[in-house]
């Protein structure tokens, strides 16, 4: 009787010893399951993120819109910027749009800005004689204007019976500009607003500039006002020079309409 108790006993001790081992098996291969790529997959499909990568994935996301705006806010300030062309004051060589002047929106550009920049002291580069420029004129910072360069810094221009004569210390008898980007209607055409005032004496470190539609541009001539009259200049802070820091860049790029799509050539004189 004992030894059939003890029997007993054994066979019970080890089907507990068998349930606890399945019991350990099974805790394991749930285990694993859980583990495998598929079910971790499964879990990032049909499950919400805890509250830590949440966080984390917001956080990132503000920080690369941070840094693309950084990014914007640099290249537009001191690389490139895109600029329209308004009015009919350069045609023919930008905003003749299929043969006919755009007196309104026209043309988009691209504007270089690293060439005229100053890097804490450091001059990249200054404006030349035959670049396009855009700027603010002077008293005026909320309005684009874009004009090319005819007078450098020091040298003094003369308009004389529709003609552009530049004098400086190189050439001091002076000489004829020959501008081969105006077209029939503007060659020969550059007239002064005001007959009394034909030269002008570019100060240092300033720039005299016109459309190339000398027929319809408020330029230096004027003092750029668009309402020419006798004495456009006349009048507190008006000057007829552009210093650096109303320039904006350089003309570049045509990238709109596609059909004048190229990059804008420097002239030679």
């Amino acid at each position: 009787m004992e030894e059939q108790q003890k029997e007993n006993n054994g066979v019970e001790a080890e089907h507990k010893q068998h349930i606890h081992t399945q019991h350990q098996h099974d805790k394991a291969e749930i285990n694993h399951k859980k583990s495998h790529p598929l079910v971790k997959a499964a879990k990032k499909l049909f499950n919400f993120p805890d509250l830590k990568s949440t966080g984390v994935f917001w956080l990132d996301v503000a920080l690369n819109i941070v840094i693309i705006v950084a990014l914007v806010v640099i290249i537009r300030t001191f690389l490139i910027s895109p600029f329209q062309v308004y009015g009919p004051s350069m045609c023919d060589t930008l905003n003749n749009v299929e043969g006919i002047c755009q007196r309104a929106y026209g043309e988009y550009l691209i504007v270089n800005k690293l060439g005229y920049q100053n890097f804490l002291g450091w001059q990249v580069g200054l404006p030349k004689r035959g670049d396009i420029i855009v700027f603010h004129p002077p008293l005026n910072n909320t309005e684009f204007f874009i004009k090319r360069i005819i007078g450098l810094p020091g040298e003094t221009v003369q308009l004389k019976e529709g003609k552009v004569y530049v004098f400086n210390a190189e050439k001091p008898e002076g000489w004829e500009l020959k501008e081969s980007y105006l077209n029939s209607v503007n060659s020969g055409n550059t007239h002064p607003y005001n007959r009394e005032n034909t030269v002008f004496e570019v100060p240092k470190n300033s720039y005299f500039v016109m459309g190339d539609n000398r027929v319809a541009s408020s330029d230096s001539r004027s003092c750029f006002q668009e309402t020419a009259s006798n004495e456009p200049c006349k009048g507190d802070g008006k000057s007829p020079f552009l210093t650096m820091d109303h320039i904006e860049g350089k003309a570049w790029l045509v990238l709109w309409p596609i059909t004048k799509i190229s990059a804008l050539k420097d002239p030679a004189y």
